[in-house]
């Protein structure tokens, strides 16, 4: 038979203490005598006993839980800034509950709802209704009923019309003219745009800017195929229609930049021989690619510290700046000629 849980009360019994001091011990009040702390401190590593954190959050109106949803946990760049999140929160004395909607905008709704009911003290968003031109309506209906209750930070992303406590963005349009920049350094002006989604803001926010520095380029150079390796083998294959080739090709992100690379091997391409290709997010795919990857870096520890620091901030009662943007870094490899 399972060993009953250890109480309070055993604790009290144990330190010949009351009940009353064993709670004032727990709870930080620094009106307990040094001598009976001690003795309650040593009770409760004598017995083990774990605080019951149902009860504690009933008391104390306060879970130290962190509801963070996000599309799919499988994509590399949402890993990598996940573990980012979560490092910076247990370092704050937080748990992070993961919430993963596999890009479902209805499983989206009913996980914001679903996280508020666990009592978390507040909610990070990433990706979904925050990185889409045009949110569903009963998603924002969702997010902003929340939003009245809690504080929401979205990382990458924001929703218009709802009153978030922040937006924390890392700078991607900086981070593709940086990109841009670097190729035209390296004497590429035939430039192809590979990849993208539109239904995600990001995806727009960087066409915008490759039509920026490449304004007459040829619309057979631009793919928007998706966000996966497969998006990437099916730009490549589609490019090859094109009457001119390009001398470099950006794409979406690293993933797409991996399809780029495996197809680039199955025609018989050399890469950055005959074409150079970069991507973008930096996961770790990006250094083990052949050849290793020339990508943007979201700067993911910042990016993560700067998100938890402002949800903190909110749940605090304090007031972050509405939106704040952290710059990107361009990590160079070998997949770029010149």
């Amino acid at each position: 038979m399972r060993k009953r849980a250890t109480t309070i009360y055993d604790i009290a019994q144990h330190a010949q203490v009351s009940v009353s001091t064993v709670s004032r011990v727990m709870n930080g009040h620094d009106t307990v005598h040094p001598e009976l702390r001690t003795r309650v401190e040593h009770a409760i590593h004598e017995l083990r006993f774990r605080p019951n954190r149902i009860a504690q959050t009933l008391y104390h109106r306060r879970s130290n839980t962190i509801g963070c949803i996000l599309p799919d946990i499988t994509n590399p760049y949402f890993a990598q800034l996940f573990l980012q999140l979560e490092v910076g929160a247990s370092e704050l004395g937080y748990t992070v509950i993961l919430g993963n909607t596999t890009s479902n905008p209805d499983l989206e709704q009913t996980l914001v709802r679903s996280l508020v009911e666990r009592q978390v003290d507040g909610l990070l968003l990433l990706g979904g209704l925050t990185n889409h031109p045009e949110p569903p309506e009963a998603g924002v209906q969702a997010v902003r009923e929340v939003a009245e209750r809690l504080p929401i930070v979205a990382v990458n992303g924001d929703l218009p019309g709802v009153d978030l406590l922040c937006s924390v963005t890392s700078d991607e349009a900086g981070g593709m003219r940086s990109v841009l920049t670097h190729l035209q350094g390296r004497g590429h002006t035939k430039v192809a745009f590979l990849g993208g989604d539109s239904s995600v803001t990001s995806s727009l926010e960087k066409l915008a800017v490759y039509r920026e520095f490449y304004p007459n380029a040829l619309p057979e150079w631009v793919h928007f195929t998706g966000l996966t390796i497969r998006a990437g083998e099916e730009a490549l294959h589609r490019l090859g229609q094109a009457s001119q080739r390009p001398t470099a090709l950006v794409c979406i992100n690293d993933l797409v930049a991996a399809g780029v690379l495996k197809a680039a091997r199955d025609e018989g391409f050399d890469v950055p021989g005959d074409f150079s290709v970069v991507g973008f997010d930096d996961v770790f795919l990006a250094q083990v690619m052949c050849p290793p990857l020339t990508s943007v870096n979201h700067n993911y520890a910042e990016l993560a510290r700067q998100a938890i620091s402002a949800l903190v901030a909110g749940m605090e009662g304090r007031k972050p700046e509405r939106v704040i943007r952290v710059p990107t870094l361009l990590v160079e490899r070998q997949s770029v000629s010149g």
